[in-house]
């Protein structure tokens, strides 16, 4: 790392997903001038926990990770859980869960009809594309594997299941059309031709570490970013650096001629953005925080993510190669392992892919029938917000009104999905602290359903606790806070528990006896109370973080608008997961690469 010192054209705060395709983009065009990269992390592109896909998980413990905390959620019976951040060049997509899935059209659309002018999916798709190779498709950096069920029987098997339920099984999530519905197989960020992670730290980064234009500082805490207080035509200020901790722990500042980009992750942007002083005017001054510069309660808010619970089933016993499960080799067991490392070896295997591939978008079941049509208006009408039902909803009416309407419009359509199951050949369920808990001991072998709610309306926050930026924010995802939301995902966890699982030619792999520690059976889930209570038991969230920096009219709870501008401020942008407004239907894996490429392409017309 070159000595923390000197100005800059352009200053980017974090070296994570979105960081380093900016930085990437940015260094390709000389004229834009030099460019910085701060990330507080280190570089670990060459260290194989990250780049051997089976050793993501070993970076969930170490200082790789932020390892933030939610606070107890109500919703989920006063349960809490870590929230992983990637803190590493690359961030997140250097430990996450391969899944490459873009998000639907008619989401990315209404992002459009929020106010964001040349966001609609014919405009964001483009821009994604630039992203990602999936063999003939794409034409991007990173590169994405799709397994070889020769080898590798579940999909086909949870396929045909689907295909015998009536659900298409042909959909491909990358031909452009944002139309993916049924039985999908989804990619992998892995490379097919070396089956290493292909994530931004080499797939961006690694060909733009050599141009003299870019900068990358690792090990660097930011503490806020600075700025020029005198207001221009349109009553704006100017960011003019960041001032950070180096590595000795002295307080330094640098400054940055034409912007300050924050692209520090849903939970670390909005908290440099109060840190800065741009917030809740009032909750600021409580926590001591000197300047206040742009007064926006609406940063921090309308966080989002995923409310997903697992359903592990017991595999029947067979000899049929393909049929294999992971739970040998979590166990550790020597002759699994060893198979493993050889089928590695050859580029193939269980080592070598995520097992996450086979999943489902799924519409709200029984909606294809009149009987199914009634009942969800009756959900409807009994689950309409109230004042108050939700935290931050005072501060965000108008945008609430706007995400209920079209939540509402998913769950009355046949063919829009309000449900993405995961499977996984294998034992798997989300532990408290992130990363998944092995299988029970013994040598029973597991295959899990782990349905997701695809629209969750429960929103959160993520706001800062005190004036030093070394304090963890204080996190709040309010799961299942709204009344919809467990009604939506109580349902689909009863379809996967009873529909899908008792349909060929899956039911002839599973048996009916569910890898828990409780006394809970299948048939507990007939019941709709007692799913219910299930879940506030056992769900958990995914990484899917979004939404609390939100890209929208700043009437509706915007904090930057349609070109990422911070509102107040004249050349302060955001670009990550942050500026989502309504979170996709699955993985944010490629829509987050298409948020990076789509704002660096608005960002570079303005100089060029």
């Amino acid at each position: 790392m070159a000595s923390p010192s000197g100005t800059f054209d352009f200053i980017i705060v974090g070296g994570g997903t979105a960081g380093l395709v900016l930085a990437t983009r940015f260094s390709e065009s000389p004229a834009l001038g030099r460019v910085l990269v701060i990330e507080a992390g280190e570089d670990l592109t060459e260290d194989p926990r990250v780049n051997i896909p089976a050793m993501g998980a070993a970076l969930m413990a170490n200082s790789a990770n932020w390892a933030l905390a939610a606070v107890v959620q109500t919703g989920l019976k006063g349960r809490t859980a870590s929230v992983p951040q990637g803190r590493m060049l690359g961030g997140s997509s250097a430990f996450n869960g391969f899944a490459f899935m873009p998000p639907s059209k008619s989401t990315v659309d209404m992002w459009a009809k929020l106010g964001n002018q040349g966001w609609d999916w014919s405009s964001f798709s483009k821009s994604m594309a630039q992203a990602y190779s999936a063999g003939a498709q794409g034409q991007g950096p990173i590169q994405l594997s799709i397994p070889n069920e020769e080898d590798w029987k579940w999909p086909a098997a949870w396929r045909d299941t689907l295909a015998g339920l009536g659900y298409p099984t042909t959909s491909n999530p990358y031909d452009n059309s944002g139309s993916c519905f049924g039985a999908i197989l989804v990619g992998d960020s892995i490379d097919p031709d070396t089956k290493q992670r292909s994530y931004a730290g080499n797939a961006y980064y690694g060909q733009a570490k050599s141009r003299d234009s870019l900068t990358v500082w690792v090990g660097i805490t930011i503490e806020k970013i600075l700025f020029n207080k005198n207001k221009d035509n349109h009553g704006r200020v100017r960011a003019i650096g960041v001032q950070y901790k180096d590595e000795n722990g002295q307080t330094k500042t640098v400054t940055a001629d034409k912007e300050v980009i924050l692209a520090a992750g849903a939970i670390n942007s909005p908290k440099l953005l109060e840190l800065s002083g741009i917030g809740d005017e009032a909750q600021l001054r409580l926590l001591q925080i000197p300047d206040i510069v742009v007064h926006n309660p609406f940063v921090g808010e309308n966080l989002q993510n995923h409310v997903m619970c697992s359903l592990c089933f017991e595999v029947r016993p067979t000899k049929d190669r393909g049929y294999e499960t992971t739970d040998s080799i979590i166990r550790q067991e020597p002759a699994a392992l060893s198979a493993a490392m050889e089928a590695y070896g050859r580029q193939t295997g269980p080592l070598a892919r995520s097992g996450t591939n086979a999943i489902a978008l799924l519409p709200l079941p029984g909606i294809e029938s009149e009987q199914g049509k009634q009942e969800i208006l009756q959900i409807l009408e009994k689950t309409v917000t109230l004042p108050g039902a939700s935290a931050g909803d005072g501060k965000s009416r108008p945008f609430l009104k706007e995400q209920e309407d079209f939540v509402h419009r998913i769950l009355s359509s046949p063919h829009e999905p309000s449900g993405h199951y995961i499977t996984f050949s294998g034992f798997a369920v989300v532990a408290a602290d992130g990363s998944i808990a092995g299988p029970p001991p013994g040598d029973e072998r597991y295959y899990t359903i782990a349905p997701s709610l695809s629209h969750p309306l429960s929103r959160g926050s993520v706001h800062v606790s005190s004036a030093s930026a070394s304090s963890a924010p204080t996190i709040d995802p309010n799961y299942l806070s709204h009344p919809l939301d467990i009604e939506v995902l109580a349902r689909h966890f009863q379809f996967a528990a009873s529909r899908i699982a008792s349909t060929e030619p899956l039911a002839s792999h599973l048996t009916r006896k569910l890898g828990t520690s409780s006394d809970t059976t299948l048939d507990d889930f007939i019941h709709l109370d007692k799913t219910k209570e299930y879940l506030r038991n056992n769900a958990t969230g995914a990484v899917h973080y979004v939404g609390s920096c939100s890209m929208m009219p700043r009437e509706l709870g915007g904090v930057v608008d349609s070109k990422l501008r911070v509102y107040g401020c004249s050349n302060l942008r955001v670009c990550d997961a942050s500026i989502v407004p309504i979170i996709p239907s699955c993985n944010i894996q490629a829509t987050v690469y298409g948020v990076a490429e789509h704002g660096a392409s608005l960002i570079m017309s303005d100089y060029i």
